[in-house]
C-alpha cells in the first residue's frame, strides 16, 4: 500500500562538509526536466565525440561514450546534475575559491560543486531521491508470492493458491544421484 502524503513545500537538506541547500519536491516535473537535461547532455556529448572523431581529432576531455559503464556514469552525473538544476532553489556553506564570499548559485556553481565533491553530489541524490528509492522498496516489500498472497499472508490472486499447490504437489521431487 502506498500513502499519497508528500512534502509540498520546500525544504532544507543537510550535504555535508557545511553545505545545505533548499530543494523544491522533488516531484514528476522536476524528475523529468532532469531527465531531459540528462538526455540532451549525452546527445551534446555524443555529437561532439562523433565530430572530432569525424575529423581526426583526439579530444581526452571528452568522456569515452562507447564504453558502457563510463557512458552510465556520465548519465548519472547529468541526471544528478539536472536535479540539482531543477530543484535546488537556494544554498548555504558554499563560498567561492578566492575568497570568504557566498558562491551564487548558478548552473555553472553547481556543476562545480557536484563534479568536484562527488560526496555531496551523492549525499543530495540519495536524500532528495530517497523517498522514491523507499517508496520502490516499500513496493518490493509487498509484491506477491508465487501462491497468489502477500507477505501477510492476504490472498489476492483467487485459486492461484489451489493451483500453485497442485502443482506443486505434482512436481517430481525424487533426489536425483
Amino acid at each position: 500500500m502506498l500513502k499519497l502524503k508528500f512534502k509540498n513545500e520546500p525544504y532544507w537538506l543537510d550535504l555535508g562538509m557545511g553545505v545545505r541547500v533548499k530543494v523544491k519536491p522533488c516531484t514528476s516535473s522536476v524528475f523529468y526536466e532532469a531527465k531531459a537535461y540528462m538526455n540532451s547532455k549525452v546527445a551534446d556529448v555524443a555529437a561532439r565525440v562523433k565530430d572530432a572523431r569525424e575529423n581526426g581529432i583526439k579530444d581526452n576531455t571528452l568522456p569515452d561514450l562507447e564504453n558502457q559503464t563510463k557512458r552510465e556514469a556520465f548519465a548519472d552525473q547529468q541526471l544528478i546534475l539536472g536535479l540539482a538544476l531543477a530543484g535546488i532553489i537556494e544554498w548555504d556553506g558554499v563560498l567561492e575559491a578566492n575568497s570568504d564570499e557566498k558562491a551564487p548559485l548558478t548552473p555553472e556553481k553547481l556543476e562545480e560543486l557536484f563534479s568536484n565533491f562527488w560526496l555531496i553530489a551523492e549525499n543530495f541524490r540519495q536524500q532528495y531521491c530517497g523517498i522514491q528509492e523507499l517508496l520502490e522498496a516499500e513496493k518490493n516489500a509487498y509484491t506477491p508470492e508465487p501462491s497468489g498472497t502477500l507477505e501477510t499472508g492476504e490472498a489476492i490472486a483467487k485459486g492461484v493458491a489451489k493451483k500453485f499447490t497442485a502443482h506443486s504437489k505434482s512436481a517430481d521431487t525424487t533426489p536425483q544421484p
